[in-house]
């Protein structure tokens, strides 16, 4: 199968050394954050949220760990046959920082797309991708309706009931799971 991967909340464990940086530079006490739009939890504009960002790129990219569980799901899902696309809301000026870390953190990565914000949809249709692992609600939400299963990493920031075609996991076990399981639904594996 062809399967479609974000990265940030999925591959790399973005969001804690996030909100450790964003209250040290903001001098909040954020200690969960329960919307996507971070600046929300932060109290403030979206565009200080958008700047911080920018100005930090870098050093934001870089320092993440991996999902516990996710370099080991890529390289199963590999060996068993499938074909990995990353697509994340990066944008194609934060490449490099991108490809290095995935480089550094021994993650297999030979197609990577930066959608900057846009949306997901489009490139899930273009690429024909069968599959997508995502934790944005909005973006799982947007893939299902296009008849693309999607499987909903567990996050604090995506508690809100699921819709029909999105499948809950709380760990990459469960994603492993939830894609043998999508395969066999479809015929696409012997039983």
């Amino acid at each position: 199968m062809l399967i479609g991967v974000d990265i940030d909340g999925v591959v790399s464990d973005s969001y804690p050394c996030w909100l450790q940086e964003l209250n040290r530079h903001f001098g909040k006490n954020v200690t969960v954050i329960t919307d996507y739009q971070m600046n929300v939890d932060f109290e403030v504009p979206s565009e200080e949220i958008n700047d911080f960002f920018v100005c930090h790129a870098e050093h934001l990219l870089s320092m993440p760990e991996v999902v516990i569980g996710a370099k080991e799901g890529i390289e199963t899902l590999l060996r068993e046959g499938h074909e990995l696309i990353y697509v994340t809301a990066r944008t194609p000026a934060e490449k490099d920082v991108t490809v290095r870390w995935l480089t550094t953190k021994g993650i297999p990565h030979e197609h990577v797309l930066f959608t900057g914000f846009a949306s997901k949809v489009d490139i899930v249709k273009q690429r024909k991708i069968e599959v997508f692992i995502e934790d944005y609600l909005v973006n799982a939400k947007s893939i299902a309706e296009c008849g693309v299963p999607v499987l909903l990493l567990d996050a604090s920031y995506n508690q809100e009931e699921l819709p029909s075609g999105i499948i809950r996991c709380m760990n990459w076990d469960e994603i492993l799971q939830g894609i043998r399981d999508i395969q066999a639904k479809e015929g696409k594996i012997d039983k």
